[in-house]
């Protein structure tokens, strides 16, 4: 109660509430009559600041009180976010049917970090850059060519192997069920390990191994084991991403592959799961530390370790006293940690003594039975009591904030992570994946991935952790994400309500986030805004600088870029700040360059590939070209148009014969330009000062066929892409003889399987078009016109024809991919055919499935086809599982053209393996009726395809 005005200390005790507008509120609190301590008088201020409309500030102070005044120069979020509209719009995670549902359309939302402390990761993998001083290329020695004209008056030069990386690294990827949650840390990680530049050549190989069978095992690098290329196969390092909670179960198909491995090349094991929980998967082996013998970059079977006193009794003493450790291999095992990464690093190059972990694995077919099944899971309440026992922190706490959603999918699961647990690490994610809390679903199309759906009772368990305060403060750091990073390229689909969406909203969903309609697009569809799309992309070969100092020898390439966009701005009629041409001369180091690169690859409107012989040699020019040529693909086909949106310019002539197939078949005269400029260039008329007069016409004409080009062809802006996981256009020509086949498997309107619609149907195979109505043209035309930008020859045959070919012996003239539509197994005719190919054990054979996400008769029929798959084509399939993560089937167009590159590829190199070899005759010229002897067409593992990355 306040003191009486008389009372002596009641002014020194408490300051005059008219001046002090927290007492006047406690006074008023205090006249409740209740006993309220200090977090409940803080709460109630909490809860009343909300009421009214204020955004209370959460612990990392992103947003101020309600009437606080901003910090100087700060940006008040509620501003930020407010300012990309009038309104927000709830945004809802994904969800199944059930119950009254509501409309929805699907948008994209920015994607959060799924590998935390990236850069630690790649720092920690430091001591793998150790370099090879015997490298395959030589360099000048300048010491020994100086010191040799010092004795002999002869300037000879003296040429030594040049050092390069120690290792060719190879990721075995495992693709089983479980590994579905970890794509995205996978492909965060990938793009480490290729950035970090600690390896000479990176190779993943994504197999189901769980499934594969142990008697196909063959070592990493394609050779079995124990074979020659004894120096070649130690440089050869293999790391094994899986959880190995599909092996738990007693398959040792991976344990068997990696035992041959780690037996000639270093090999180690990366497992995201937490260490505590690695006993209870299929990592049950026993636990040792592991260092090396005094040299770096020792294969597994050279590593030190003590044995566990309990094993030796399990040894197998039949070896000789010298060989007791021969039945028990170590392997190193880390997590996704720097400080493990580090270790496992350091031992590898000797650089640690105390070593690192590993396990011990043992011969193949020599574990004992497979452990008996687990019991079943118990209820709710058991399943939370035992997470909030055994689990950390920082898992508890993700665990709780996700239990307001009844499911999330994995991108929603990184976010709430990297915005409000940002001290958890893949390890605590894992716990809140495996800790029996969850269960994992497909996610079914346009879902981004598995969704985690919490068990029945476990939200109802975690709730009385999940406080008001908590649920608003989710939804608001995860709403102020998405308003800040409203342009970032990695995105992840969600829902937002749509009385004419075509998706659905379960009933007892409720929204995550809020987001202005700004920030809401289609899913990774880059903004048609004109501001944003330049006229032309300038692709050119950078030139190394000769000698130390002197001019950058690119400044001519600038010139010629200014001097065309000056002159599309005075032929257009682009406002100031449009950009009329981009190159990457631009970038500046540390501005996401790879980012922006993917970016204007997207949105631009003509291709301007500059001409030399540099260019057609450089992967990251062929990587831009195809990225573009790609783009005009999906164009036509959307269209059933044809878009030349590439103009080429030549910066030093290249002779015809030299120039690969794409740029060949480019309808393009160099001579109209004049004879100077197709003799010398743009770099001879740019240098010389007498010619200087072409140069402007050359130049000027150019930018006139710049702008017709994009005044023509009128190219819609396209999905954007990382260009650096793209194939390059300027691949090795294949021979005539080796030429790609593409057969399409698929009914016609006269044999259509009962009720099928026959929309996507024609009157032979080639007219089978999947993906109607996005693409008015068939998928022959669409695959075609992919596979001439990858530089190669491509020739349309029938399923028919190659089962003749089978029939009558006759050896592949080359590879074979064929493209299947599943409700071809319905034709009895054509899964009879299709059973013959199967049986054939001959490489180069790949199989590709296409359908549509939007096809409703193909998701309602999705498991009874797929069971048909599994038992006319399971030779097929196992190739293809080995090649791509496609075994669910491509579900549309641009889908299609990422992933028909991996199987070309693929394809390719397992024909290639195994070709007729034709010796040179007399004239030197190959001849086809003076063959060799040719080797056997079936490869040593019978599967048709090694474990070789393509």
């Amino acid at each position: 109660m306040p003191e009486p005005p008389g009372s002596p200390d009641g002014p020194a005790a408490l300051p005059d509430r008219r001046d002090d507008p927290l007492a006047t509120v406690v006074s008023a609190l205090d006249g409740l009559g209740r006993e309220l301590d200090g977090t409940s008088v803080a709460e109630l201020l909490w809860l009343a600041a909300a009421s009214r409309g204020g955004r209370p500030a959460d612990h990392g102070g992103a947003a101020p009180a309600a009437g606080a005044p901003a910090a100087p120069g700060a940006v008040d979020p509620r501003e930020r976010i407010s300012a990309w509209g009038p309104s927000l719009t709830p945004v809802y995670g994904p969800s199944g049917p059930g119950g009254e549902v509501r409309p929805a359309r699907k948008v994209s939302l920015p994607r959060g970090t799924a590998l935390p402390r990236a850069r630690e990761i790649a720092r920690a993998l430091r001591p793998l850059r150790r370099p090879w001083a015997a490298g395959r290329r030589h360099q000048l020695d300048v010491g020994e060519t100086v010191s040799g004209y010092a004795r002999s008056g002869e300037l000879l030069p003296v040429f030594r192997p040049a050092p390069e990386r120690w290792f060719d690294a190879t990721v075995v990827l495992d693709r089983s069920p479980t590994m579905a949650v970890w794509g995205d840390t996978v492909d965060e990680l990938l793009k480490v390990l290729a950035t970090t530049g600690a390896f000479r050549t990176l190779r993943v190989r994504e197999v189901d191994a769980w499934e594969a069978e142990p008697g196909a095992a063959r070592a990493a690098d394609g050779r079995r084991p124990g074979g020659g290329g004894r120096t070649a196969r130690q440089r050869r390092l293999v790391l094994v991403f899986s959880d190995c909670v599909a092996g738990a179960g007693g398959d040792e198909g991976l344990w068997d592959r990696i035992h041959h491995w780690a037996g000639s090349a270093p090999t180690v094991l990366v497992n995201p799961l937490p260490p505590r929980i690695w006993r209870h998967t299929g990592l049950d082996l026993p636990a040792v530390r592991v260092t090396t013998p005094g040299a770096p970059g020792v294969s597994n079977a050279g590593l030190r370790f003590a044995l566990p006193p309990l094993m030796e009794d399990v040894l197998d003493l039949r070896a000789g006293p010298g060989d007791r450790r021969t039945a028990w291999l170590p392997l190193p095992v880390t997590g996704l940690t720097p400080r493990s990464l580090a270790r496992w690093a350091r031992t590898l190059m000797r650089g640690d003594p105390e070593g690192c972990e590993a396990v011990l694995l043992p011969e193949p077919g020599s574990r004992s039975a497979p452990p008996t099944p687990p019991d079943p899971l118990p209820d709710a309440g058991q399943l939370v009591e035992a997470f909030l026992h055994r689990a950390s922190v920082p898992a508890v706490r993700l665990a709780v904030l996700c239990s307001s959603y009844p499911g999330l999918n994995t991108g929603m699961l990184h976010l709430v992570r990297q915005e409000l647990v940002p001290e958890a690490s893949p390890a605590d994610m894992a716990e809140v994946v495996v800790g029996g809390l969850v269960s994992v679903d497909e996610g079914g199309p346009g879902a981004g991935g598995p969704v985690l759906l919490f068990r029945d009772g476990v939200r109802e368990r975690l709730a009385p952790r999940l406080g008001a305060r908590d649920k608003l403060r989710t939804r608001e750091a995860v709403s102020r994400f998405i308003a800040a990073h409203a342009d970032a390229p990695s995105r992840f689909p969600a829902l937002v309500p749509d009385a004419d969406g075509d998706a659905r909203i379960a009933p007892d969903h409720a929204p995550f986030a809020e987001a202005a309609p700004r920030t809401l697009r289609t899913p990774v569809r880059v903004s048609d805004s004109p501001a944003e799309r330049p006229y032309f992309f300038l692709s050119y070969a950078h030139t190394p600088r000769y000698g130390t100092g002197g001019p950058d020898p690119d400044m001519w390439v600038e010139r010629l870029f200014r001097d065309l966009c000056a002159h599309v701005m005075a032929l257009t009629d682009l406002p100031p700040h449009r950009p009329a041409g981009f190159m990457d001369r631009e970038i500046r180091s540390g501005e996401g360059w790879s980012d922006r690169l993917g970016s204007v690859l997207a949105t631009c409107r003509v291709f301007v590939p500059l001409y030399s012989p540099r260019y057609f040699a450089s992967e990251t020019c062929g990587k831009e070209w195809f990225t573009f040529a790609r783009r005009t693909a999906y164009h036509q086909a959307r269209s059933a148009s044809t878009a030349k949106a590439i103009v080429p310019a030549s910066w030093v002539p290249v002779p015809e014969e030299h120039l690969p197939d794409v740029a060949r078949r480019l309808d393009f005269d160099h001579h109209s330009f004049g004879e100077r400029y197709a003799t010398d260039g743009l770099y001879g008329l740019i240098k010389l000062r007498g010619y200087a007069e072409q140069y402007e016409r050359t130049v000027y004409e150019l930018a006139k066929r710049i702008v017709r080009v994009a005044d023509t062809a009128d190219l819609p802006v396209g999905r954007r892409v990382d260009y650096r996981s793209a194939p390059s256009a300027f691949g090795a020509p294949t021979p005539d003889e080796n030429s790609l086949r593409i057969a399409l498997v698929a009914p016609t309107l006269s044999d259509l399987p009962a009720g099928r619609d026959p929309r996507y149907y024609g009157p032979g195979p080639d007219d089978w078009n999947p993906y109607h109505p996005d693409s008015k043209r068939p998928l022959a035309h669409l695959a075609t016109e992919l596979a001439y930008h990858l530089n190669n020859q491509v020739d349309i045959t029938t399923l028919d024809e190659e089962v003749a070919r089978v029939a009558a012996g006759d050896r592949p003239s080359g590879p074979l991919i064929l493209l299947v539509d599943r409700w071809a197994l319905k034709v009895p005719a054509l899964r009879e055919r299709l059973a013959e190919l199967n049986a054939v054990s001959r490489p180069g054979i790949g199989l590709l499935l296409a359908w549509n996400r939007h096809d409703a008769q193909s998701q309602a029929a999705d498991r009874e086809l797929n069971s048909l798959l599994a038992e006319s084509l399971p030779n097929l399939l196992s190739r293809n599982q080995m090649t791509s993560k496609t075994d669910r089937g491509v579900l549309d167009m641009e889908e299609f053209g990422a992933v028909l590159p991996r199987i070309v590829a693929a394809t390719y190199q397992g024909h290639l393996r195994y070709a007729v070899a034709y010796p040179p005759g007399r004239d030197g010229r190959f001849d086809s009726t003076s063959r060799a002897v040719p080797p056997d067409p079936a490869p040593p593992d019978g599967t048709g395809q090694g474990l070789s990355p393509p």
